[in-house]
């Protein structure tokens, strides 16, 4: 590893410590991840989004498996993915399940990550690690269940492969102006169903109206923050929201689990909507 000199203007090495201290990281990683971020937004969406040279006073921050670029006027470009392995009609696919199932749980998912993202969709990208009559099949499917503007940008032609391999890359506009920011002496709240596999396949998504309500409490003011419940699972969810929070988790109910969006969880120092579950404290 090299050793790079910078020179930095005060206000701007100001806004790398302030994310660092949120990150709970160093300023040089900070750095890192800012330089990585932005020469993978370069590479790999450049030429369909077409961006302008980016002002080295922009602030980038992360939130899981999200990016966002601040534009300014209460807007940032937030870009985040989705990922998908080994659920298909492939071979070698651990969960079998017809195509059209997967792009409705895909297209889902990515509703619900924006709806507690505050961001309104603009595209999505499609990348497969498949051939490209499997891949056109599944992006028909998806862009059924999506209604957005949708890119099939790479698949997988020269090796023969058995499982399938799906990623979506979502681009879109931020409301700067919620602030999604749990606070300690929140309790933790848990909305709608924690399910997958067979049981995900066979059963109905909930209702996603119910998820769009709890946005709505956190915009006004109502409950402090939501995040969606993935495949990093319930607990992972509940540390994160603890982490920005600056304090410790406390779990109240054993439970956990992972789902593509289908549950979310809601910190509040009071239940917001009736059928939670309350799971958790922010000490």
């Amino acid at each position: 590893m090299k050793i790079v000199n910078l020179r930095l203007n005060d206000e701007l090495v100001e806004r790398i410590d302030r994310i660092a201290s949120r990150m709970l990281v160093s300023r040089s990683e900070v750095i890192r991840q800012a330089l990585t971020l932005y020469l993978s937004l370069i590479d790999n969406l450049g030429y369909y989004f077409k961006p302008s040279v980016i002002s080295p006073e922009i602030e980038v921050y992360e939130e899981r498996n999200s990016i966002s670029f601040d534009l300014g006027n209460y807007l940032s470009l937030t870009i985040f993915s989705v990922v998908y392995g080994g659920i298909g009609e492939k071979r070698y696919d651990w969960l079998k399940a017809p195509l059209r199932k997967v792009a409705e749980i895909m297209a889902y998912q990515i509703r619900v990550e924006s709806i507690c993202r505050f961001m309104e969709p603009i595209a999505v990208k499609i990348s497969t690690g498949n051939d490209l009559e499997y891949s056109v099949k599944f992006y028909r499917n998806f862009t059924g269940f999506f209604g957005k503007r949708v890119i099939l940008a790479e698949n997988e032609d020269i090796g023969r492969t058995d499982q399938s391999f799906f990623v979506s890359t979502v681009a879109g506009l931020r409301d700067m102006r919620v602030k999604n920011i749990p606070k300690r002496g929140d309790r933790i709240f848990l909305y709608g169903r924690i399910v997958s596999g067979n049981d995900l396949l066979h059963g109905k998504l909930p209702d996603i109206s119910l998820f769009e309500s709890l946005a709505s409490m956190v915009s006004d003011g109502k409950a402090s923050s939501i995040f969606p419940v993935k495949g990093d699972g319930l607990k992972s969810a509940c540390l994160y929201a603890s982490s920005v929070a600056g304090g410790r988790l406390r779990m109240i109910v054993k439970m956990d689990g992972s789902c593509p969006g289908t549950a979310v969880i809601v910190t509040s120092p009071e239940m917001p909507l009736e059928g939670g579950i309350e799971i958790g404290e922010i000490l």
